[in-house]
């Protein structure tokens, strides 16, 4: 039996829309653990969703989405918001927080 492979263009628009759903979950304040509590799913799944992963529940996807007022279809998102989450999350720059004892005194 032949594994089943997504067409090229789904992918494409998996990872568009993991993009702004990142962009998106950025620009209201989420960390990834604060919108899988609010959509009840792990943050592993959030992401799963944010890279463009293919195999993830669409009912988690489609939650997400809606939490985030975002489309499922990153094609139907209008120019102007699109270019402003996007813009935003460019110019987010990624903090690791220091595990341990901060002891510099």
């Amino acid at each position: 039996m032949k594994k089943f492979e997504a067409p090229t263009a789904v992918k494409v628009r998996m990872k568009a829309l993991g993009v702004l759903i990142q962009a998106a979950r950025r620009e209201r304040g989420f960390t990834q653990t604060q919108l899988a509590e609010r959509t009840g799913t792990s943050r592993p799944t959030i992401n799963r969703i944010e890279s463009g992963k293919l195999n993830v529940v669409w009912e988690t996807v489609m939650t997400v989405c809606w939490l985030l007022n975002i489309p499922t279809d990153p094609e139907l998102m209008d120019s102007e918001s699109r270019t402003r989450l996007l813009t935003a999350n460019a110019a987010v720059q990624r903090i690791r927080q220091k595990k341990g004892i901060d002891d510099d005194f």
